[in-house]
């Protein structure tokens, strides 16, 4: 069993070779879409963010740097998101006029691998990368393995649940 600090630790060096391949992949192929300005995954979410305790509570350090109104906006675009039953689904932490992530440095694993990370099942990728890849290749690409990112961080914190579960629970534990 590992400490909360050794736990973070881990999860941060997730985070870090995520970051270290999404730079290699972005940084030699200046035509990939992934960079500060598309908000197009963001915007067109397959399902509701998943993330796994140790996650959840990186990214409430990231929430609680946040204004007040900015939380509460944040809080009231959870619960209609939980509400939703169509696809796709807007982050409700995109800042929608910005087009940025609120909390971008405390970002989970689901946003950080995305675009860089191939899945034993094909996953489900931005129809821009698609395309490039379609026009440009993919021969000198070395995708991330999200299978095995997603192993890592179950082992280090055990299953995921949508963002809306864990905003119902920290409202539940408010005063």
């Amino acid at each position: 069993m590992s400490t909360p600090e050794e736990a973070r630790r881990a999860l941060e060096a997730v985070y870090q070779r995520v970051e270290a391949r999404a730079a290699d992949i972005s940084g030699t192929h200046d035509w990939w879409p992934c960079r500060r300005g598309c908000d197009h995954c963001c915007r067109h979410l397959a399902a509701p963010l998943p993330l796994t305790e140790l996650e959840w509570r990186y990214l409430e350090e990231g929430l609680q740097q946040l204004s007040a109104e900015a939380q509460e906006e944040l809080h009231a675009r959870v619960d209609a998101l939980a509400r939703q039953e169509t696809r796709p689904y807007t982050c409700p932490l995109l800042d929608q006029e910005t087009g940025a992530c609120r909390v971008y440095a405390h970002r989970p694993l689901a946003c950080r691998s995305y675009g860089f990370a191939a899945a034993r099942d094909g996953g489900l990728f931005c129809h821009f990368i698609l395309d490039l890849v379609g026009k440009h290749g993919d021969a000198d690409i070395v995708w991330a393995n999200q299978d095995a990112l997603e192993e890592a961080l179950a082992r280090l914190s055990g299953p995921t649940r949508p963002l809306s579960e864990w905003f119902a629970r920290r409202q539940r534990q408010e005063p």
